[in-house]
C-alpha cells in the first residue's frame, strides 16, 4: 500500500495543499452532480462515470505537468497553474449545478456562467444525457 501511496505523490508532485484543494473539489463536483440529477430528475447511468473519467483526465494532466516541471528544471511552476486552472474550473461547474437547481445567485454570476458553460450544451457536448 505504501508503494501505491508513493508512485501515486511522485506522478501528482506530492500530497500537499494544492492536490487537496483539488480533490475535494473534484468530490464536491461530483457530490453536486449527483444532486443535480436527482434533483432535475435526470437520472442516466453514465452521469457519475463521466466525472470519474473527467477527473482521471485532470489527474493525468496534473501528472503530466509535473514531468514538464521535472525536465525543465522549475520548481512547479506549470503544475500549479494547472491545479489552479483545474480547481477554478471545477468551481464553475459547482456553481453551473447549484444554478440549475434553482439556488439563488446574483444575476451577474448566473449570466456569466450562462455565457462561460452554456456554450457546451448548445454544441451538444453537455455533461449530461437526455434519454
Amino acid at each position: 500500500m505504501e508503494h501505491i501511496y508513493n508512485v501515486i505523490s511522485y506522478l501528482l508532485g506530492g500530497i500537499d495543499a494544492p492536490i487537496i484543494v483539488l480533490l475535494i473539489t473534484m468530490v464536491y463536483v461530483y457530490l453536486t452532480g449527483w444532486c443535480k440529477v436527482i434533483f432535475c430528475h435526470k437520472m442516466n447511468k453514465l452521469v457519475g462515470l463521466k466525472g470519474i473519467i473527467r477527473d482521471l483526465g485532470y489527474l493525468m494532466i496534473v501528472s503530466l505537468s509535473v514531468l514538464l516541471d521535472r525536465l525543465m528544471g522549475s520548481a512547479e511552476a506549470i503544475r500549479t497553474i494547472v491545479i489552479y486552472f483545474f480547481v477554478a474550473h471545477e468551481g464553475l461547474l459547482i456553481l453551473k449545478c447549484w444554478c440549475k437547481m434553482g439556488l439563488p445567485l446574483p444575476q451577474k454570476i448566473y449570466n456569466t456562467l450562462e455565457n462561460l458553460l452554456g456554450e457546451e450544451e448548445s454544441d451538444g457536448n453537455s455533461t449530461e444525457r437526455e434519454e
